[in-house]
């Protein structure tokens, strides 16, 4: 088969999968296709949504005042008192002594949040929601609003980038991963019913039955799937997949 074929068949599932097991050749040229596609995909968005944001805060950092964060508290100039909240540029930043509840940055697509122990960054919607960040992993303490600025400005130039190559890397193994989950579960599910495709086999159909599921993380930039959902049809494709591929 040719490895858009190859492909093809994978997302069809069903019977097909016993030709799908059956060839070697080209079994991992068109999983890592759709793999690498798919990573660089979600990466390339989620990197530059998130230097979107980084941006849109850096640019917004100006009207802050100046502050320090030091053992574990935030400290401002005299006269100012927290919190301090200042929207710029499609962005919201606020500073605040204390962890406070509810959703402090509103309805804001990018936004930061600084507290004396933990900053938790908005980077707009489809990058996984807000993340918090403890102000120990962002280096020496005490930070200054120069220091914290100009970390946030080399982030969206650089970093972001650098990040985006080192998640593809981490995709592309992470499916590996669950296709081996994927091809246990059909083996062992069809072993139950007394038949034994063997592990090989089995392995390439795991490897087929998480095509689609790949596909479709990439669609949930645009239409939400839950990832249940995707875990529900690798394992129907697999259990099914691995079921064609012996006799009764």
């Amino acid at each position: 088969m040719s490895v858009g074929r190859r492909i093809w068949y994978s997302l069809l599932g069903g019977s097909v999968y016993r030709r799908v097991a059956s060839e070697t050749r080209g079994v991992y040229v068109a999983f890592l296709t759709v793999a690498v596609v798919s990573a660089a995909t979600l990466a390339l968005v989620l990197a530059v949504s998130t230097a979107r944001a980084l941006s849109a805060i850096a640019a917004a950092w100006p009207g802050l005042p100046d502050f320090s964060v030091s053992g574990g508290k935030l400290l401002l100039p005299k006269g100012v008192t927290p919190p301090v909240r200042v929207a710029a540029h499609g962005a919201v930043v606020m500073l605040d002594s204390s962890d406070p509840q509810g959703n402090p940055l509103g309805h804001a697509s990018f936004g930061l949040l600084l507290t004396g122990s933990e900053l938790l960054l908005r980077t707009g919607p489809g990058t996984g929601g807000d993340r918090v960040i403890a102000l120990s992993a962002l280096g020496t303490l005490p930070l200054t609003k120069a220091s914290l600025g100009g970390l946030l400005r080399d982030l969206a130039r650089v970093g972001v980038w650098l990040g985006a190559g080192l998640s593809v890397l981490y995709f592309v193994v992470r499916d590996m991963v669950r296709a081996a989950v994927i091809a246990w579960i059909g083996l062992v599910s069809v072993r139950l019913l007394g038949r034994d495709p063997g592990w090989p086999q089995a392995w390439r159909v795991g490897l087929a039955a998480w095509t689609l599921p790949m596909l479709a993380e990439v669609a949930q930039i645009a239409v939400p799937v839950p990832g249940w959902a995707l875990w529900m049809v690798a394992c129907v494709y697999g259990v099914t997949g691995c079921f064609f591929l012996t006799p009764p």
